[in-house]
């Protein structure tokens, strides 16, 4: 595999609902995402983008198929080294933010850090200098209820990076924010793309973000191909 792929995926398979009575979502998805690619997958509703994005993050196990995380073939693995591949090298941000509610958000942007067995100093220091960059550190010790829309999602940002993964998969980031929110999101996504060489793949159906990224794909019938 070249070195500058980050994520590469073959003939990625999903279905759903019992033998007699399956419904195929995924068939024979192939993808690959490049070091600072931001890439957007669309599609209708129920096209089967958020499977695609569990299966790639090595969440949802596909019936067939691969999913090689830099260079590491992520499904061959075991339970815990799996775990360790998507602690280190994906970040996730999901379209309701899942934030911990018993914790700030600062401790919420923490956890990746504290999971990893990093020093409380040193996930804090990482926590505050990206509570910083995505604008809201005047926010760190407000719980998720006291925060805005945007505010919890930029925090979901900080906490996707704030082990410095290789690539964060989005689902829907902007799809609970109202427009001028998701234009501060959706613009804060490219600028941490650019700043720091990171890949993002994003399961949209914003057409304002899908126009901002590098590249468009489609999925539609459970095939992935390029957006006309």
């Amino acid at each position: 595999m070249s070195n500058d792929i980050v994520l590469s995926a073959r003939n990625i398979h999903c279905s759903y609902g019992s033998a007699d009575a399956s419904i195929r979502v995924l068939k024979g998805v192939d993808i690959t995402v490049r070091i600072g690619e931001v890439v957007a997958v669309m599609g209708p509703s129920g096209s089967g983008k958020s499977t695609l994005l569990h299966a790639l993050g090595l969440l949802e196990r596909p019936e067939k198929g691969e999913v090689l995380v830099c260079g590491e073939n992520g499904w061959t693995l075991s339970s815990r080294k799996r775990a360790e591949l998507r602690n280190r090298k994906i970040g996730f941000v999901f379209q309701f933010h899942h934030l911990l509610e018993e914790f700030t958000l600062k401790e919420n942007v923490m956890m990746p850090c504290l999971i990893a067995g990093y020093s409380g100093e040193e996930a804090a220091n990482r926590a505050d200098r990206l509570l910083e960059r995505v604008g809201i550190d005047h926010r760190a010790m407000h719980f998720p209820s006291r925060a805005s829309g945007g505010e919890r999602q930029r925090a979901a940002i900080a906490r996707a990076i704030v082990m410095q993964p290789d690539i964060v998969l989005a689902d829907e980031p902007t799809g609970n924010l109202d427009t001028d929110t998701s234009a501060e999101v959706e613009q804060l996504i490219m600028e941490l793309a650019e700043e720091g060489g990171r890949s993002f793949l994003l399961a949209t159906h914003s057409k304002d973000l899908a126009s901002a990224v590098h590249r468009r794909l489609l999925l539609r019938s459970g095939v992935l191909g390029q957006d006309e």
